[in-house]
C-alpha cells in the first residue's frame, strides 16, 4: 500500500514538471507566500485605527529642504499632513505645557481625541491638571492644546475672585454705606457713619454740620425731581450748597 501511494505521488509531481527532490522547497515556498498574504490581510484590516506621531522631525526635514514650498517638491499632499494606512489625513496639533514631550505631533484615524494628541507628545506630565480639559474633544487639524499645571489651574479659579472682592474693595465706604444706610431706613451708617444723600430722610440730613431744614428739604426734593446722586460732587447742584459747605460735609456723606 505504501508503495503504491509513493507511485502515485511520483506520478503526480511528475505531471506537475516537479522532481521528487524538490518537492519539500516548493512546499516550503508555498507556506511562506500564503503566511505574506495572511499577513497583508491582517495589515489592511487593522488600518482603521488612531495613530499618533512626531511631527517636529519631519517639519525640521521640510525646513531644510532645499526645495521648499516653492520649489515645487513637498513630502506631503498639497491638503494637508500625511496620511495614515488607511488614507486618513494626519491632522497637526501644537500640544505644550504639562505633558513630556511638548512640540508638534500628527494624529490620524476616524476621529482622533485630545488625549491622543496628548499620548503623541508622551502623556502627562507630573503636576498637570487636566480639570480644564475635555480629554474627549475632537481635536482639529492646526489646532494648539495647553495642559496647564496645578499651580496654574489654581491661579486662574482665583483671578475671578480676586477680581471680584477688588471691585467689592474699590466701592469702599461707599458701598457699605448704602448697604448700611439701607437696612436702618437710609439713616447714617452703623459701620461707617456715612449719610447716604441718595437714601436718608431730610431730619438724617440735619444732622451734618451746616445743613439746616431749609437745606435737607432741598436735598431731598432734588433728589426726587432729578433722580438719585451719582457722586458727593452732584450735592452742588442743590440750591444752598457751594463748594465750602460740601468740603465741610464731604467726608461724612456717600452716594
Amino acid at each position: 500500500m505504501a508503495q503504491l501511494h509513493r507511485r502515485r505521488s511520483s506520478s503526480l509531481l511528475g505531471r506537475l514538471g516537479i522532481s521528487a527532490p524538490r518537492a519539500p522547497l516548493v512546499a516550503a515556498a508555498v507556506i511562506v507566500v500564503a503566511l505574506v498574504a495572511l499577513g497583508l490581510a491582517v495589515s489592511l484590516f487593522s488600518a482603521g485605527g488612531v495613530t499618533v506621531s512626531r511631527a517636529d522631525s519631519g517639519s525640521e526635514a521640510r525646513g531644510s529642504d532645499g526645495a521648499g514650498e516653492g520649489g515645487g517638491s513637498s513630502s506631503s499632499p498639497s491638503g494637508g499632513g500625511a496620511r495614515d494606512a488607511g488614507g486618513a489625513q494626519a491632522l497637526v496639533v501644537h500640544v505644550d505645557g504639562a505633558v513630556a514631550r511638548p512640540g508638534v505631533v500628527e494624529v490620524s484615524g476616524s476621529s482622533p481625541r485630545l488625549r491622543d494628541a496628548i499620548e503623541a507628545a508622551g502623556g502627562l506630565a507630573e503636576g498637570a491638571d487636566t480639570g480644564s480639559l475635555n480629554l474627549a474633544e475632537k481635536v482639529s487639524d492646526g489646532q494648539k492644546v495647553h495642559v496647564p499645571t496645578v499651580e496654574e489651574a489654581q491661579a486662574a479659579a482665583a483671578a475671578p475672585a480676586a477680581g471680584s472682592a477688588g471691585a467689592s474693595g474699590a466701592g469702599g465706604g461707599q458701598g457699605a454705606g448704602a448697604a448700611a444706610g439701607s437696612g436702618s431706613g437710609g439713616g447714617p451708617s452703623s459701620a461707617s457713619g456715612l449719610v447716604n444723600i441718595n437714601s436718608a430722610t431730610a431730619s438724617e440730613l440735619q444732622t451734618l454740620s451746616g445743613v439746616g431744614e431749609s437745606t435737607a428739604n432741598a436735598i431731598v426734593r432734588d433728589r426726587e425731581q432729578n433722580g438719585p446722586f451719582s457722586s458727593v460732587d452732584d450735592l452742588m447742584r442743590v440750591s444752598g450748597i457751594g463748594e465750602k459747605k460740601l468740603a465741610k460735609i464731604r467726608g461724612s456723606i456717600c452716594v
